[in-house]
């Protein structure tokens, strides 16, 4: 029986030592923290007095800026059908000495429609085109400052292969799903 007594003193000894180590890890995470912040307040305090260093901010390039069509906001503009297309290619960049600086065409416009194939989620632009030989020539549809008009341009050579149809513009697509599924998809 005193063994057995022996054993239990033991075990309450072990289990008060656990206690107070985590009583005492605890004590000491509180302490440290507050310190911590009181420290920390101090130093903002501190360098609140202190002349601030002047500081520096990067500049970053400048991206240009890409007109886009202004017309004014109308009811009309907003119901369905109004002003401006809902698809389409808007051109962001005419570049230089191309076929479409040489019809015309402008940033802003809104290119719908090359011969009779409307340019939409199921006819981009770039897939329009591509069936089209450099040299030949073909009427394009497009939307400008809330009116169409039709252009008539000569396609040229592309840069990078001569049997492909170049425009030169850069744009992007208005109609970002395609309405009905494509092989592949």
């Amino acid at each position: 029986m005193g063994e057995e007594k022996q054993n239990r003193t033991a075990l309450i000894a072990v289990i008060t030592g656990i206690v107070a180590l985590l009583l005492g890890l605890c004590l000491g995470a509180m302490i440290g923290g507050a310190g911590g912040y009181l420290i920390g307040r101090a130093g903002v305090a501190k360098s609140a007095v202190t002349p601030a260093l002047p500081r520096v901010i990067p500049t970053w390039p400048r991206l240009p800026i890409v007109p886009t069509p202004a017309v004014p906001q109308t009811p009309e503009r907003l119901r369905p059908g109004g002003l401006i297309p809902r698809s389409g290619a808007l051109i962001q960049e005419v570049l230089p000495d191309t076929p479409a600086d040489k019809a015309g065409l402008r940033v802003g416009d809104v290119i719908t429609q090359i011969q009779n194939t409307p340019v939409d989620a199921n006819h981009r632009l770039a897939d329009v085109l591509a069936q089209y030989k450099p040299g030949q020539q073909t009427t394009l549809t497009i939307w400008r400052m809330g009116s169409t008009h039709t252009v008539t341009v000569t396609l040229g050579e592309h840069p990078d292969n001569a049997q492909r149809p170049y425009l030169g513009i850069r744009y992007s697509e208005l109609a970002p799903q395609r309405l009905t599924p494509q092989p592949g998809d």
